[in-house]
């Protein structure tokens, strides 16, 4: 089977998930690069990824105002918008029980990085996201 064929057989829900998904996946990975391994400067990598969050979460509208969403498309949204969330949350009390054991790392840190971390952990819930309901997607074909 050729990639033509694959996204071809695709409706517009499940090819936009793959835009968010590589979209935010690679804007998860530019920033946890920038803030976890701490090389390189702000130019290099927070430019691309903000552009990347920014085309991914906002430009790929994933409702339509046409009627082309039918309901299975609207419950596998609902079930990647539930796992996004519950995602996120797990991802910030993680990072609230940790960030008190490591306040002296959290303190050396300025204000860019720690909205930097924040937009990278709606990045991670976004990956997650979209993640889900490719998952569902291919999970329904079969």
């Amino acid at each position: 089977m050729r990639t033509r064929d694959v996204f071809s057989a695709m409706n517009r829900q499940q090819t936009l998930a793959w835009l968010l998904l590589a979209s935010a996946g690679l804007a998860s990975v530019l920033l946890g690069r920038w803030l976890l391994a701490g090389g390189g400067g702000q130019a290099d990598v927070l430019a691309p990824a903000w552009w990347l969050l920014l085309v991914g979460a906002f430009l790929f509208p994933r409702r339509d105002g046409k009627v082309v969403a039918d309901e299975r498309d609207r419950a596998i949204q609902a079930h990647g918008a539930r796992a996004g969330y519950a995602a996120l949350a797990l991802m910030l009390v993680v990072v609230s029980v940790l960030a008190e054991d490591h306040a002296d790392f959290v303190a050396a840190r300025g204000g860019a990085w720690m909205g930097s971390f924040l937009v990278w952990l709606v990045c991670l819930s976004l990956s997650v996201h979209a993640a889900v309901m490719l998952w569902h997607y291919r999970h329904d074909r079969r």
